[in-house]
Parts: structure tokens; C-alpha cells; sequence
């Protein structure tokens, strides 16, 4: 039996990320995206649902797909890597109402929902608790490759997202410049993009935004950074925690990280509350001051988290689901 996975794994993004190792680490056949170009794009993927015996919908597709997978009665498993109803709420995207009921449609009528991470499955049975019993989970498989020790830059800083509300990184600015009033020069770097309506980060010389970067010179930057700060309301998983502690960074990270399954924490590497510009400024200075980086890296649970035992699980219950 063949799947399909529906997906785009062409960029430098989360669900991308995700979908490149799925393809990279599948110990059998499936189907997936194999054309950039756009018109071929749409032929390719309404040919592979139509010949496929099952297909992971990997994010919310375009309607018109949703659709042709209904009029051929196609079964389906939905790889969540984010909630856009909530997303579109929180970070102000003003998207449509098509979309976000498509979304739905992608939730209510999927044979199982799969969550990216532990946490996440929890947080989401929370929200759709009339989805619970086919929800469940697959953390991300990460690829893990500790680099080359490079002199960090003291008391540097960074975050992912850019300027987008769900990452809280208004707060961690807010510390960044707390510090740098009680004397600590520190210094922070924005990773992504400035988003429209969201909060506004002010540029200064100690606040610099990066832009989105391909993998290579963002890895070449986070060889420098002392600390990379993981804010989030909610992160379905954060394939930036393992980008961090490849590139030799501490971590912090909220409560609702995903990326905290598969890794042994203690409480002094946990934000609890993101908001607290406070603790932020606490948990910095002693990150600063006791790195957490090697610990970290050496508590990751390879099992949980690998390729290969991530496509396997996710194979057994697209299997178990589409028969």
C-alpha cells in the first residue's frame, strides 16, 4: 500500500523541515511532491490522491484538494503542525473564513489526527475535546549533529518567528532591554519575518532583526548566539530547539514547547510564565551563568525523536487508519 503525502517540503520552514525528513527517512514506498512548479504542482497532487490508497495531509491543503479527496471518498490522516483558527486569532492573519472552515473540515473528517509532539496532542485534546479519541502523536524527527564550538558572543540572544504574537517575543525584548538597564550588555537577535499587525519590536542597537535565512547561514549565525529563547504561547513541537543545541546554544523554553518531549529539562531551563518580563530577566542571567546547552543535548531522547522512528510510527497508524 502507498500513501501520499501531502505536503510541501521545498523550503526552509517547520512543516517542510518535517515533510524532508519523512521523505528522507521512509523505509517504504510512498507517494509525495516531487515538482516546484506550480501548474504541474496541482496536476501531480490531484494525480496522487487519485492513485494513492491513502494520503497524510500534512498542514491544512487548498480546498480544492480537500474536495477532490471527498468525491473519490479518499481516507486520510491530518499531520497537525498548528491550529489556524487559534493562530489566526492570536497573530492577527486575517485569514478567510473558507479557510479556517476548511481546516475544520480537515479535523472532523480525518481518520485520526496527528499531533506533532506530546504536548501538543494534549493541548489540542483540550481544545477539541469532541476530537480526543483519535488524537494522538508523532514527534518530529529531528536530525541531530552537534557542531564545531565556536566563541558565543557575550550575553547574546535569540528568537525565532519574528515579530509574531504567538512567540511572545515583545516579552523577551522587553527583558533584553531590562538587562541592558541594569548593566548587562546583552543584545538580541530576531530570526523571520516582520509580520504585518503584530507586535512591533522596536530596532535598536542592542534589538537587530535577521530576516528568514536558509539553513546554512542561520546555522553559521547560531554558532555565535549564547542563548536561543523559546517564548511561545504554544509550540507544536520547535524544530528550532534542536537547531539551538546543534549550534552549541543554551535553551530556554516555555511550558507549552513540544519540543520539551523529547528532552530531560529541569525547572531552571522552563519559562513558566512568558508574559513575566521578571522571570525572563532571572532566567536569563542564570543561563548566562550556567549554560545549558551540553545537558540538554546529552538528555535528548534519540528513540523519541529519530527519522526513522518517527516515520515508522507515523506509518503504523496511517496503515492502521486507511485500511
Amino acid at each position: 500500500m502507498a500513501w501520499f503525502l501531502l505536503g510541501g517540503h521545498f523550503s526552509n520552514g517547520g512543516p517542510d523541515n518535517v515533510n524532508q525528513a519523512l521523505i528522507k527517512f521512509a523505509d517504504r514506498k510512498i507517494l509525495y511532491i516531487k515538482s516546484n512548479n506550480k501548474p504541474v504542482r496541482v496536476l501531480e497532487i490531484f494525480w496522487k490522491i487519485l492513485i494513492s490508497e491513502g494520503i497524510v495531509v500534512s498542514g491544512v491543503c487548498a480546498k480544492r484538494y480537500y474536495d477532490f479527496m471527498k468525491v473519490f471518498h479518499k481516507k486520510f490522516v491530518y499531520l497537525m503542525h498548528g491550529c489556524m483558527d487559534f493562530e489566526n486569532e492570536i497573530n492577527r492573519l486575517h485569514l478567510t473564513s473558507d479557510f479556517i472552515e476548511n481546516e475544520k473540515n480537515l479535523l472532523n473528517d480525518a481518520k485520526r489526527i496527528v499531533c506533532v509532539s506530546e504536548v501538543y496532542s494534549e493541548w489540542v485534546k483540550k481544545r477539541y475535546p469532541e476530537y480526543a479519541e483519535k488524537i494522538t502523536f508523532v514527534n518530529n524527527g529531528v536530525e541531530l549533529e552537534q557542531r564545531e564550538k565556536k566563541e558565543k558572543e557575550p550575553f547574546s540572544i535569540a528568537v525565532g518567528g519574528g515579530n509574531r504574537c504567538i512567540k511572545n517575543n515583545y516579552a523577551v525584548s522587553m527583558a533584553v532591554k531590562k538587562l541592558n538597564s541594569e548593566g548587562i550588555p546583552c543584545k538580541l537577535y530576531i530570526f523571520g519575518r516582520k509580520y504585518p499587525g503584530n507586535e512591533e519590536i522596536e530596532e535598536t542597537d542592542n534589538i537587530k532583526y535577521c530576516g528568514h535565512l536558509d539553513k546554512t547561514p542561520y546555522y553559521e549565525k547560531l554558532d555565535y548566539i549564547s542563548c536561543f529563547v523559546m517564548n511561545s504561547e504554544v509550540e507544536p513541537f520547535g524544530l528550532v530547539a534542536a537547531d539551538a543545541l546543534n549550534c552549541n546554544c543554551s535553551l530556554l523554553m516555555s511550558q507549552n514547547i513540544g519540543a520539551k518531549s523529547i528532552m530531560k529539562t529541569e525547572k531552571c531551563d522552563i519559562i513558566q510564565q512568558p508574559h513575566d518580563v521578571d522571570e525572563l530577566v532571572e532566567k536569563l542571567k542564570y543561563v548566562f551563568g550556567h549554560p545549558n546547552s551540553d545537558r540538554l543535548y546529552e538528555n535528548i531522547d534519540v528513540q523519541a525523536c529519530s527519522g526513522k522512528s518517527s516515520f515508522q510510527k507515523l506509518n503504523t497508524i496511517v496503515v492502521g487508519a486507511i485500511k
